[in-house]
């Protein structure tokens, strides 16, 4: 896989595992305001198991500490990647490249929108990226 792909995969990945945490937090919560009491009187708990309860509170709270990290260093790629795309000559291929990767627009939604063919963008899109591994050569 060529390197530009990778460097501008990363922000996807990262979306991904915070999709997957949220998910995760969602069904904590519930699993934790199944088993534990309510301090008001419409609702009482179901369980008398203590430890049960602490359990899923603390599961919950590790979830809610995943996402910050994760979208901690989702933030940091975003702004690499924008730091990098922003150098690029043609502002037309950062914006490409931008839409693409981390606004997940189609190409054939990106043809359309400037009328022109999928090949044209497909073309650009190579353009662009043998541009933007030209910026990340150390």
């Amino acid at each position: 896989m060529r390197r530009g792909v990778v460097f501008m995969t990363r922000a996807a990945e990262l979306e991904r595992k915070i999709n997957t945490a949220m998910r995760k937090q969602e069904l904590c919560k519930s699993m934790a305001q199944r088993i534990t009491p309510s301090l008001s009187s419409d609702r009482v708990s179901h369980t008398r198991n203590i430890t049960a309860s602490e359990d899923a509170i603390i599961r919950l709270m590790e979830a809610e500490n995943e996402i910050e990290r994760l979208t901690s260093q989702y933030e940091e790629i975003v702004c690499e990647i924008s730091a990098v795309l922003s150098s690029m000559e043609n502002p037309l291929d950062e914006k490409l490249l931008a839409d693409h990767y981390l606004k997940h627009v189609s190409f054939e939604t990106m043809a359309a929108k400037e009328h022109v063919t999928k090949d044209c963008v497909y073309k650009r899109h190579s353009r662009a990226l043998d541009e933007l591994e030209t910026l990340l050569v150390p």
